[in-house]
């Protein structure tokens, strides 16, 4: 008992969860309270016009949480959130013509996935990521007669722009083993309108914003055996003493016998860390 008590000493002073963010936490978009309110200009030097249209979203957002019962930090690993809808877009220049277009297969996606952004404070659940580098894409495929450019079909690749900044700032809810991000995400991108020849006929202006809510389960941490969200000396002593006891808490590997390999298994459980 003594040099596993020394083992496992060594451990915990090893490992501590809350030194450090956890493992990423995954969340689906809920389509029923995550949606996307899109206006969008086209003006074309002689006349402008806007309309606007809506969508519900869904996809999915990866975070990082320092601890997954009461978050001080929190990073952001990935997102792609999906335009549900067609959405359908309809301009009226008056004299100068008209114009209609649809956006299909948008999407608002994590332009740096693999690469962190934060971590930042979480505080009275709630955060703010300053800049959070994001690519929109889909095709906006519109049809225009308009006084002086002609008539014509043109589409419009909302991906050319490249990535952007945007804020995105929200707050994150722990309710027993459900997590839940509500988050915003403005969305300005201007685009050149060009004909088949490339001449610039226009410029088309989005704006808008997404409002997301994500929702996913707090991942289990097994070798947490006082249930702080945090692995150090008190769950070792946790351990020793249910090892000791022979209480089922410290059968690890679940054969029903105290031994070594209950040891080794909450030996790896430990220093995987607490997700």
């Amino acid at each position: 008992m003594k040099k596993i008590t020394h083992t496992l000493a060594f451990a915990g002073a090893a490992m501590i969860c809350s030194q450090a963010l956890c493992a990423p936490i995954d969340l689906v978009v809920d389509p029923a309270r995550s949606s996307l309110d899109m206006s969008i200009t086209l003006d074309v030097s002689i006349a402008s016009d806007t309309d606007n249209d809506s969508s519900t979203l869904s996809g999915n957002i990866e975070i990082e949480l320092d601890d997954a019962g009461n978050p001080t930090q929190i990073s952001l690993d990935d997102m792609m959130v999906v335009i549900d809808q067609t959405m359908n877009f309809n301009w009226s220049f008056g004299f100068f013509g008209s114009a209609d277009a649809t956006l299909t297969g948008g999407s608002v996606s994590y332009a740096t996935p693999g690469l962190a952004t934060g971590p930042v404070p979480v505080d009275a659940n709630a955060f703010s990521f300053p800049e959070v580098l994001v690519d929109l894409d889909g095709q906006l495929n519109a049809n225009y007669d308009i006084f002086l450019a002609g008539s014509g079909s043109e589409m419009v690749n909302l991906g050319d722009q490249g990535s952007f900044a945007s804020p995105f700032n929200g707050s994150v809810l722990i309710e027993g083993e459900t997590i839940t991000v509500t988050s915003s995400l403005p969305i300005d991108v201007t685009q050149p309108l060009l004909d088949s020849s490339g001449n610039q006929l226009g410029t088309v202006i989005a704006s808008g914003s997404a409002t997301i809510v994500a929702v996913g389960t707090a991942p289990s941490c097994q070798a947490d055996l006082n249930g702080d969200g945090v692995l150090n000396f008190f769950d070792v002593s946790a351990f020793l003493n249910a090892f000791s006891a022979m209480d089922s808490a410290a059968d690890f590997n679940n054969d029903g016998v105290f031994n070594f390999f209950d040891v080794s298994a909450f030996l790896n459980a430990f220093t995987g860390g607490c997700p």
